[in-house]
């Protein structure tokens, strides 16, 4: 009988030294030295630390990591986490309060880049970002009333 919904649970009090291999997700609320390699999901508390390289799908962190990381789909980093060491993932959340140093590199495919932005609205030719209306430019929130101000 297979769990769907198993996961490993690395507690507060506990730390582990060597090299973690798997394919369930992993929270870890302790302390990780080594190697981590998981084919799902890692997240990180704000107790647990991880002094390792590491590999998974998806990273969540709340707590801190003094390595490298690699990330097949995204890293999140919460307010009050930190990363010391180089991130490669296609997506990457810093959100504030949360803290790296050390590179960042986004893999990315130019073709699905551009399509992305197409098909949000992002692709307007650079002379079409102001607002032509008199009405448009006085609308809160506007450029258009900026633009072509004199000091």
């Amino acid at each position: 009988m297979t769990h769907d919904n198993s996961q490993t649970v690395i507690g507060k009090t506990v730390t582990i030294k060597g090299e973690i291999h798997g394919t369930e997700p992993l929270i870890i609320e302790g302390t990780v030295e080594g190697r981590v390699q998981i084919e799902t999901s890692v997240m990180i508390r704000d107790s647990g630390l991880v002094k390792a390289d590491l590999d998974a799908a998806n990273l969540n962190i709340a707590g801190g990591v003094v390595g490298n990381i690699a990330v097949k789909e995204k890293v999140e980093i919460v307010n009050g986490g930190y990363v010391v060491g180089d991130i490669r993932a296609p997506r990457v959340v810093i959100n504030d309060g949360a803290s790296v140093k050390g590179h960042i590199e986004m893999e990315v495919d130019p073709e699905k880049a551009s399509a992305r932005r197409h098909q949000n609205g992002h692709g307007a030719s650079a002379g079409s970002a102001a607002p032509t209306s008199s009405e448009e430019q006085k609308k809160p929130g506007s450029l258009g009333g900026l633009l072509g101000r004199k000091p």
